[in-house]
């Protein structure tokens, strides 16, 4: 069987991996993270994120009634000094309420949800790394075998989201493609890319890749125009040539999409110029 493929934006040299070789399990696993950013996924425990800001809600909810009503009953009450709680910051100073609790917990919520969702052959690549014998060795046990199962997909995060281009094409090229090249026939190659002892991984270029996609967007850009001007310059009828200027201008269209991480209204804007 061979190592699972990763492309990254930089090749891993041996003299990256330690010089140690480390045992199975977590520290193994946080090897491989640390050579591999893009590993580094965790889960956010959404849910009880949540339920735990909907206690300290209720909680404040509750406090805040109970306040509203001592309140009332001080205002009403013909002691002196009952009557001068409210305007006392000396016995304000004594509650007791969970705010700050609450607020840290919404604070941190919500700096979770900013965290980039890691991309699904990452996952893959990471829970195939944990099943392989020679790799995490299946090391999980009981309840943590759980952890990266496919249910919790949506409650994963990465730490280090890559920055590799996300066009459509690019992305192609560094997932799908890569891994049909990988099985064929990159996992025989050591020239231009490289692997870890200690984790099993087999990494390329990703830099390599991403010029790649470059390279092929920057000729097809140059190459469909001078080709509509090539086949007009052989067609005389009027009508085929407005078919073919609408041909080439949803393929135009269709290569910014797929080739560039451009957004609608710059397709548009591209398409209508």
């Amino acid at each position: 069987m061979s190592e699972p493929s990763m492309a990254e934006t930089r090749d891993l040299q041996l003299d990256d991996v330690p010089a140690k070789t480390v045992t199975d399990g977590y520290e193994k696993l946080a090897v491989l993270m640390s050579l591999r950013p893009e590993t580094a996924i965790f889960r956010r425990f959404q849910t009880l994120i949540v339920t735990n800001l909907l206690r300290l809600q209720a909680e404040l909810q509750d406090m805040e009634h109970e306040l509203a009503e001592i309140s009332s009953d001080d205002a009403q009450s013909e002691d002196a000094v009952r009557k001068g709680y409210r305007n006392d910051f000396r016995s304000m100073r004594d509650w007791k309420t969970p705010e700050t609790r609450y607020n840290t917990a919404l604070a941190q919520a919500l700096e979770s949800s900013k965290a980039a969702r890691p991309e699904a052959r990452e996952v893959r690549f990471l829970r195939d790394w944990l099943a392989r014998p020679s790799m995490g060795n299946d090391f999980l046990n009981d309840i943590e075998r759980c952890t990266w199962e496919d249910a919790n997909d949506p409650d994963f995060l990465t730490l280090f989201p890559r920055t590799i281009q996300k066009d459509v094409f690019t992305s192609f090229l560094n997932g799908a493609l890569l891994d049909i090249y990988h099985r064929i026939w990159g996992h025989k190659r050591k020239q231009g890319s490289s692997s870890s002892p200690d984790t099993g991984f087999h990494e390329y270029d990703g830099a390599r890749l991403t010029t790649i996609s470059n390279s092929l967007a920057a000729i097809l850009s140059s190459l469909l125009p001078t080709l509509a001007i090539l086949v007009f310059y052989f067609i005389k009828s009027m009508l085929i040539r407005i078919i073919l200027t609408i041909v080439f201008t949803a393929m135009s269209s269709l290569a910014l999409s797929i080739f560039t991480d451009a957004r609608k209204v710059e397709i548009f804007s591209a398409t209508a110029a």
